[in-house]
């Protein structure tokens, strides 16, 4: 049992394992795999945060961008567990946060509920994660500036969130969570994992939380495409934020849409119509090899030493 001011929580009730990120290094594939094994219960609100938002306050984020994420995360022990009320008994229960990885209550947060939860983090070679966040957020019309080689000023808004430079110090990050967790419960993967082998990485995800490693899970759906959008109005019709899918939630029951909006014959035709309206231009090379040295080159080197895997081809 867990005390949380009114609260008294089982820690039945609470998570076996999360994903703490980090984004846009294939955390909503893997969290749409997982949801397809019959084992496993994901949270239908894909980040919560509640462990990193849980001692917060509105007032902490009033002025400042931070607050809209604020408002749309769960923050109170009673709605997070309500996210995990629909799991069967035989099943283990999971949620997938990339703030986790960089908010620093988290950790202390998840230690004081569920000492024993499983950790996962998916990392990518951060100039090319941060890129990507860069093209995700042009989908978005929410660039933080129009060029992208700004990320390499440090007075600019890219130092400042958390989402964009900070949110590649891996290294740092996580060693957060090595100084407090067990090895045993904390599994790093690699995006070039997902990439390479995604059926190995599946099974090696499965066997960590527990379940049948020999699931066959349907990779055929790209989730999550980032890039610059080439026909806005199209977007209106089908894109992330449509008018048809805001209509659609308003319409239909929770269920209902929840079921449409994870059946994978609709997610599969959704996903190529969206991706064939991206425009993904490539990282310059150089770019991408002053980012990586100037900025990221030591954290990535004691990354190195936490999870004890050769990266000198991030930096290279």
């Amino acid at each position: 049992m867990v005390s949380s001011g009114k609260a008294i929580i089982s820690r039945h009730q609470l998570p076996d394992f999360l994903i703490i990120g980090t984004g846009k290094s294939g955390t909503t594939s893997v969290d749409n795999y997982l949801k397809q094994h019959p084992g496993v219960f994901i949270s239908p609100l894909k980040e919560p945060n509640f462990f990193g938002y849980e001692l917060n306050q509105p007032s902490d984020f009033e002025g400042t961008p931070q607050i809209h994420h604020y408002n749309n995360s769960v923050t109170n022990i009673e709605d997070y567990v309500e996210l995990f009320a629909g799991a069967e008994d035989h099943q283990v229960k999971g949620e997938t946060s990339n703030t986790y990885m960089y908010h620093k209550n988290a950790p202390d947060r998840i230690l004081h509920y569920a000492a024993d939860v499983k950790i996962i983090a998916i990392l990518r070679q951060p100039a090319e994660r941060l890129y990507s966040r860069y093209l995700h957020l042009a989908r978005e019309n929410r660039v933080p500036t129009v060029q992208f080689s700004d990320c390499l000023d440090p007075t600019t808004v890219w130092w400042q969130r958390n989402d964009l430079i900070k949110e590649g110090y891996y290294g740092r990050h996580l060693s957060r969570y090595f100084e407090i967790f067990p090895k045993s419960q904390i599994k790093v993967f690699l995006f070039e994992d997902l990439r390479q082998d995604s059926e190995k990485m599946m099974k090696d995800i499965f066997r960590f939380i527990g379940v049948d490693p020999d699931f066959k899970v349907d990779f055929s759906v790209e989730y999550n495409q980032s890039g610059f959008i080439k026909n806005k109005a199209f977007d209106k019709v089908i894109g992330q934020n449509s008018w048809v899918k805001k209509a659609l939630k308003k319409i239909l029951p929770q269920r209902w849409y929840n079921a449409l909006k994870h059946n994978s014959t609709t997610q599969k035709q959704l996903n190529q119509f969206r991706n064939k309206n991206l425009q993904r231009p490539s990282l310059d090379p150089s770019l991408k090899s002053e980012i990586s040295h100037s900025i990221y080159k030591e954290d990535i080197k004691l990354l190195e030493s936490l999870i004890a895997r050769d990266l000198s081809k991030w930096y290279a």
